[in-house]
């Protein structure tokens, strides 16, 4: 099995970059699935299983279901992410164009598919489902292209970037690196990125999943088209 691709990812200048806006995105995209599809996530999928424990608890308002949809896309969606990584590994630009297209292509079905549906004010209806599948697979898709890649900075694990930031910050008794203005960054991204996709809500769900569509497919593919790209070398 190949190796993920981490040198190039700590010492590419531009990847951080390309990291924080898909950062951002993730909230726009968690936005929109706990406000508009019934309170699940499609990124975060801690929250979906915590979801699932509170509802075999006998939480109420909950939709177990919903987190069950979101769990299952998010898995497959990671599983053909990581294949396609395996397949395309001697050439790591047309693997991360590939996975930014699938990605992109995955929500703006999703927006196609939720094209007068209204967020969710009681019970889904099956096109909530589809739109909470397609939403999570494409985010399985992407996330595992940015683990495969050996990123600095994780797109969709928050807390371990609250924690990284914490350990090596003077006060956590670590030395500051390079990377610590980034983690900020990413931090700051996810909630203006769940700020956004709250704003864009009051527009409609095909709205802001076209958003998140645009940003997943401008933050890879503009990185893609970057000469800094090509001097990834293959896993």
């Amino acid at each position: 099995m190949s190796a993920p691709v981490s040198a190039p990812a700590r010492s590419d200048p531009l990847l951080p970059k390309v990291l924080i806006v898909l950062t951002a995105v993730t909230g726009i995209v968690d936005a929109v699935a706990f406000l508009g599809l019934g309170q699940v996530f499609t990124a975060f999928m801690t929250g979906n299983i915590l979801f699932l424990g509170f509802a075999a608890a006998g939480g109420e308002g909950l939709t177990p279901l919903g987190s069950l949809t979101a769990l299952a896309g998010f898995a497959v969606g990671a599983v053909a992410g990581s294949r396609l990584g395996a397949a395309t590994a001697a050439r790591p630009r047309r693997w991360l164009l590939a996975s930014a297209v699938i990605a992109s292509a995955l929500l703006a079905a999703a927006a196609l598919a939720a094209i007068g549906l209204p967020t969710v004010r009681g019970d889904l209806v099956p096109r909530h489902y589809a739109v909470i599948a397609l939403t999570a697979l494409a985010m399985g898709v992407r996330s595992a292209t940015m683990w495969r890649l050996g990123a600095s900075l994780n797109t969709t694990l928050v807390t371990g970037t609250l924690v990284t930031w914490i350990r090596e910050s003077a006060a956590g008794g670590g030395t500051p690196d390079t990377s610590q203005p980034y983690r900020v960054a990413a931090l700051v991204a996810v909630f203006a990125g769940a700020a956004i996709g709250t704003l864009l809500l009051r527009a409609g769900l095909t709205t802001a999943l076209s958003v998140a569509a645009a940003g997943v497919l401008a933050g890879i593919g503009g990185y893609v088209a970057h000469p800094a790209s090509r001097r990834t070398p293959s896993a």
